[in-house]
């Protein structure tokens, strides 16, 4: 899959997300109303790579010496650096704004580090910069990168004053060393990976936003236990066991739908693939649970074990039908042909091909 039929099929996916949401979630317009902004983000022209680290790592060095010119204020003050700045750098064939931010760890500076985060969610790619050996602040910012799925380079400032390390990229924006090497890498970069980072960035967030959406719609889904009382009632009066599974077929399916509806997704599920064995073995349990069973009391009046028997196999498969759904339910509309997940999971694959072939 080359790079731009792989924006465009993103873009394809979220205009599908938009048009979606805008016809059937209008009242909870704040739950998607992000998925423009990614749109838009996806049709920028410019690559974005913003730099963070914690203070007096060398973060405004290393981007003035990428750019050429002192264009980033430096300081001997920790703190130099107190909001993002963002400058426009043109590379060789692409077009790229480099991204300063605060420092991650400045004494009263939560605010300061809340903004450099907020811009790095907006990243293409992150120069995590560093020096010598990583401190828990900087694995907590690392772990933190893992788990936004935000590509990033490690950057080991100051290679004149501390000793090269295996890992990472080792540069000192002082002498120079190794910055025409990052810049060649970073020219690779946007050549051959960017396209294919900002659309599994932007996948990713619009995965979470569907999340987002579907944890909101969950609260409005009551309808499982309005068709399990049906079929309790409907079991404890036909006369047999095929009648039991025939009612079972129309009340799973009538709730199935329900729930599509009510989470306004489309009908039939993909999750039906996974949930035919199971219904399968459901229906067989409560045919198999119809037959007599003992009976306890007087001729006036007594109880038959197939009642309460038949009705815990019932209640069991819908608590079991309803978790299954659940992860797909609660996952928004993602199962399209163009759905975040499936896209994403497509993505995966097609790198993994590629890395084992290369």
């Amino acid at each position: 899959m080359s790079s731009l039929p792989l924006l465009d099929v993103t873009a394809k996916c979220l205009e599908e997300l938009i048009a979606w949401h805008q016809a059937h979630h209008p009242q909870l317009s704040a739950q998607w109303q992000s998925l423009y902004d990614l749109r838009d983000r996806l049709q920028q022209r410019a690559w974005h790579i913003v730099v963070l680290g914690q203070v007096s790592r060398g973060k405004s060095a290393l981007l003035n010496a990428l750019y050429g010119e002192a264009i980033f204020p430096v300081g001997a003050i920790p703190g130099t650096t107190q909001w993002p700045r963002t400058v426009r750098w043109h590379c060789p064939d692409q077009i790229v704004d480099l991204t300063d931010t605060p420092g991650l760890d400045e004494v009263a500076g939560s605010q300061r580090e809340d903004m450099a985060w907020r811009v790095v969610e907006t990243a293409d790619l992150v120069l995590f910069v560093t020096q010598e050996n990583l401190t828990p602040v900087e694995c907590q910012a690392r772990d933190r990168l893992n788990t936004l799925g935000i590509p990033y380079k490690l950057i080991f400032t100051k290679t004149d004053l501390y000793p090269p390390r295996a890992e990472g990229i080792a540069v000192s924006s002082t002498t120079g060393q190794g910055i025409p090497e990052l810049r060649q890498l970073l020219q690779q970069w946007l050549q051959q990976e960017a396209p294919r980072a900002r659309a599994q960035r932007i996948l990713h967030q619009a995965s979470q936003v569907e999340q987002s959406l579907g944890a909101a719609l969950g609260t409005q889904d009551t309808s499982a236990w309005s068709w399990l009382a049906v079929q309790v009632a409907g079991s404890l009066l036909l006369p047999g066991g095929f009648f039991d599974v025939g009612l079972a077929m129309i009340s799973t399916l009538a709730y199935i739908r329900k729930a599509c509806q009510v989470y306004a997704l489309p009908f039939p599920l993909p999750a039906f693939a996974s949930l035919s064995q199971f219904v399968l073995l459901w229906y067989a349990a409560i045919y198999l649970s119809s037959w007599q069973g003992l009976t306890f009391g007087s001729e006036l009046w007594g109880v038959n074990t197939t009642v309460f028997l038949q009705g815990g196999v019932i209640f069991w498969g819908y608590q079991q039908i309803r978790r299954r759904l659940h992860p797909y339910l609660q996952q928004g509309y993602q199962w399209g042909y163009c759905g975040p997940q499936r896209l994403l999971q497509q993505l995966t694959q097609t790198r993994a091909n590629v890395t084992a072939s290369g």
